[in-house]
């Protein structure tokens, strides 16, 4: 082709050809989307200053137009004008400048006649060199959903002829160094298309990067196996990302799909029975998850005693759960660490979505306040199946949950963005008790986030965050009156995190955090009450500082490594009994407001190795040291009791403890859009809490006193099969877990198996698409039982029979089965503005009596039932009775978009 042809210095001589070539050329240009600057007859010999700053090709062209006269052709298509470049020259020849400013570029130049022709020269396939052989760039920037610029967090951007590329942070910006060249970068998520695009990188570029997403996830969609590739060699071991998209098509009990308990289909997570929001991983208790709404703490994730949970899909972009290979700016827990991150607003025109169903109404709306600079969202849910319930038992007063989630996102400039993030969830059932006392409970959760992204380079990124959050408990005994008892925990912290970008093969991070606690243990605030009832309040303090560094070794061996440093301190206004060795109280020192009774620092190193042992395939292994300074009190074994009590480590409570070592194998195949993962891990755990038996945990000063701490172990193993796109989608996963105690005073110091001990957790999820508007889906469960403690035998004082308990969850519960089905329908063809679903779904279809009690106080009667015996006198037999909480449960559920 003519541009890609250098004229020699013979035709420039030949003014005859040099005019049948310009004719050919202007032509040619033309043909092909040529943007002409018109100017005065060309003189290169004139002189002019110029001085650019991060300033974009298009206008230095129009700019030298301006002061030289010089006519620019080129090809607008081809020709990178957004590039940015930085040149300064006083009093220069405009043929010096033209070089300077085309060499920054990468661009080629020719003159012919009185016009400077712009020409892109070929690819070359440049080899990453030492930086005294080539200078180093970076391109960088942000990647979002084109149609409501929602960052995306996991992008791919990969060049294939270096094999070197990057993934987006949790903020959806990316950076990557290379040598001067020009390269074909490719950009990939999953469910939006690819977008291909030639760079030039002679100057550090910026490239903001929007990508198109697919219209329908139904379809066969060919996705770029870049992002695949990427991921499956970068994604930490035992790291799952869950997409609130196929969380909506899920069955849930009422049609109430939430983020949460949809972790029921991943194995080495369990729930405590249906019903329960409360569930354990890889072995460890309860407390040991850390649940983060935009980096703040959710304490409490529970509705209507675990019915629910406080998270719909509805309000979320992102949800990531790490069981072992922790990122090193987290910690505080020992088993998980659930990181779900909210929309931050279509920044394009206004849209919502709105759902009814038989136990809630929910709707959220988000549009732009000014147009790509500003956006918010909004999300408000309200449960409404509580009048069907105050109809029938009218003594009920109120009985209802909320959630309200909003969001406001701000673009300051190129360098600084701004989000702030409120949640308030709360559960209200209030009774009378008689006449004149009405009681009840409620309790809730409240966060805010502000965080600020700040760019101090095109390879330094940082974010600044403050965060508060508060679980609040109350039991009235007079709601009335406001008499109650109260159990409470609150936060607030500020941090500064760091990604300092090296180069593609080296990332660092660093940061530092501060926060402090109040912990109310729970105390009742009537004055009638003696101060022999009075639990101290706890005042807590934590520093943090942390720094890791991702580097890859080879091109098929990524290692990831850091230490964290965690200093935690008590405070008063506070009281401290002191125990013997039997647990009985001596004494107890008061500490005046701020003055310090408890110390303690420790590290915590985290290493990990990822190989690719092909294209798609990869090795994981990690070991990780936690710490945790936060524990639950709570020796309860219903699974439906928001009664929470948190204390902080301290003088009688040593922090918990563990070592996590992992190994993992992950292998994609892209064009089946199939997936799997292989883990198996140990874990040795420390200062493992136990409660002493019949221990008093509420309104007891001597709280401390009740506890019990020793060592444990898990091990297990877990796998999961996937296919994510296409007609028939679908989760095949299984995993064992082994968890073992043995605590100070309990089962006769003797090792045991603790309750999320499940030897046998099976899961296999079925999504069809039998119409192009017609989705069905099936979801069956086969699990252990939860470990139980049953009596070893009986024995009969003055005609009652005696339970004897003489081994610790010596039994658990019967095995645990479930079907649900359910099906999608759309009920409009598609449009781009709207649509809306009629989802219909029966949860337990078979009907399955899955325990979540069992009593041995019973006795039958008579007539078949079963009964507490209140004869005394003579002697009845007892016997083992069950208590379940769902059979089968129809649901039909009514959701729009716009």
């Amino acid at each position: 082709m003519l541009r890609n042809t250098k004229i020699s210095t013979d035709i420039m001589g030949s003014f005859k050809c040099l005019a049948k070539i310009h004719i050919l050329c202007i032509a040619f240009y033309l043909l092909h989307g040529v943007n002409p600057v018109l100017a005065q007859e060309l003189a290169t010999n004139i002189k002019i200053s110029v001085d650019y700053k991060d300033t974009s090709l298009k206008q230095i062209l129009k700019d030298i137009s301006k002061k030289s006269g010089t006519k620019f052709s080129y090809n607008s298509k081809a020709i990178p004008l957004d590039t940015l470049i930085s040149y300064k020259c006083a009093e220069c020849e405009l043929e010096k400048v033209l070089k300077g400013v085309f060499q920054k570029s990468g661009l080629k130049y020719e003159h012919v006649e009185n016009h400077v022709v712009l020409k892109v020269g070929k690819l070359q396939k440049l080899e990453i060199e030492p930086p005294s052989r080539k200078k180093q760039y970076t391109i960088s920037g942000y990647i979002t959903d084109a149609k409501n610029q929602e960052a995306l967090i996991g992008a791919a951007v990969f060049n294939a002829e270096t094999n070197v590329g990057t993934t987006t942070n949790n903020y959806g910006f990316f950076s990557l160094t290379l040598p001067e060249g020009a390269y074909k970068l490719e950009t990939s998520y999953l469910g939006y298309t690819v977008k291909s695009e030639t760079v030039q990188l002679f100057n550090n570029y910026k490239w903001n990067i929007n990508l198109q997403p697919v219209a329908s996830m139904v379809d066969e969609i060919i996705v770029s196996s870049v992002d695949k590739e990427a991921l499956v060699f970068r994604f930490l071991a035992a790291q799952t990302e869950i997409n609130p998209i196929e969380v909506k098509k899920q069955t849930a009990v009422l049609g109430e799909t939430d983020m949460l308990k949809s972790f029921d289909n991943l194995p080495g997570i369990s729930f405590q029975s249906d019903g329960s929001s409360y569930f354990y991983v890889r072995g460890g208790n309860r407390d040991q998850n850390l649940i983060l709404l935009d980096e703040a703490p959710i304490y409490n994730p529970s509705h209507m005693l675990g019915l629910f949970t406080p998270i719909i899909p509805d309000a979320v972009k992102t949800t990531n759960i790490y069981k072992a290979d922790f990122p090193i700016q987290y910690g505080g827990r020992l088993s998980s660490l659930v990181d779900i991150r909210t929309k931050d607003g279509n920044m394009e025109r206004f849209s919502g979505s709105g759902s009814l169903g038989l136990a809630s109404t929910r709707f959220s709306i988000e549009g732009p306040i000014k147009k790509q600079s500003s956006s918010y969202f909004v999300s408000y849910r309200r449960s409404h199946f509580g009048m069907f319930i105050k109809a029938a038992q009218p003594n009920i007063k109120d009985f209802y949950f909320t959630d309200f989630t909003a969001k406001v996102n701000l673009r300051l400039g190129k360098k600084d963005r701004l989000f702030l993030t409120m949640y308030k969830g709360g559960d209200k059932f209030i009774t009378e008790e008689s006449e004149a006392v009405a009681g009840g409970l409620e309790w809730g959760n409240t966060s805010l986030t502000l965080r600020w992204n700040h760019l101090y380079s095109d390879r330094l990124f940082s974010n600044t965050t403050f965060y508060t959050s508060r679980y609040n408990y109350f039991m009235y005994t007079d709601y009335d009156k406001k008499e109650h008892w109260n159990s409470r925990i609150s936060s607030g912290h500020l941090k500064s995190e760091f990604s300092w970008f090296l180069n593609p093969g080296n990332q660092i991070n660093y940061g530092i955090k501060l926060g402090s606690y109040f912990f109310n243990p729970g105390n009742h605030n009537s004055p009638e009450l003696p101060l022999d009832y009075t639990v101290s309040p706890n005042n807590s303090f934590e520093f943090i500082a942390y720094a890791g560094n991702e580097i890859n070794i080879t091109e098929k061996l990524l290692l990831n490594y850091g230490i964290r440093f965690t200093n935690w301190s008590n405070s008063g206004k506070a009281f401290v009994v002191n125990y013997d060795e039997n647990y009985k109280p001596l004494d107890f020192n008061t500490y005046e407001e701020g003055e310090t009774y408890y110390s303690t620092g420790a590290f915590e190193p985290r290493i990990s190795f990822s190989y690719k042992s092909g294209k798609y395939a990869s090795f994981k292994a990690s070991y990780n040291r936690t710490l945790q300074h936060v524990n639950l009190i709570n020796n309860s074994i219903s699974p439906f009791n928001s009664l929470e009590v948190w204390l902080p480590s301290g003088p009688n409570i040593k922090p918990q403890k563990a070592n996590i070592y992992n190994l993992g194998y992950a292998k994609v195949w892209p064009l089946k859009n199939i997936e799997f993962n292989a883990d198996i891990y140990y874990k040795t755990l420390y200062n493992q809490i136990g409660y002493a038996y019949h221990a008093k945990t509420l309104l007891n000063p001597y709280l401390e006193g009740e506890l019990r701490q020793g060592d444990g172990k898990a091990y297990g193993f877990e796998l999961l099969l996937k296919k994510t796109q296409g007609r028939f989608t679908g989760q095949l996963g299984y995993g064992f877990t082994r968890s073992l105690l043995q605590i100070d005073g309990l089962n006769g110091g003797r090792e045991y198996k603790a309750r999320p001990d499940r030897p046998v957790d099976f899961s296999l999820a079925i999504g069809y698409s039998v119409k192009p508007r017609w989705v069905a889906t099936l979801n069956f469960m086969y699990a252990s039982g939860m470990r139980i403690t049953t009596p070893t035998s009986f024995y009969y004082y003055r005609g009652s029979q005696v339970p004897v308990y003489s081994e610790q969850n010596n039994g658990k519960l019967p095995d645990y089965k479930r079907i649900d089905i359910g099906s999608d329908f759309k009920l409009n063809k598609g449009t781009k503005n709207f649509e809306h679903h009629l989802v219909i779904s029966v949860f337990n279809f078979f009907g399955y009596k899955n325990p979540a009690f069992l009593y041995t106080t019973k006795t039958s009667n008579a007539d078949g039932n079963f009964e507490i015996p209140m004869d005394k006198l003579n002697m009845q037999e007892q016997i083992v009775t069950k208590r379940y909480v769902f059979s089968v449960i129809p649901s039909i559920t009514y959701n729009l978009k716009f």
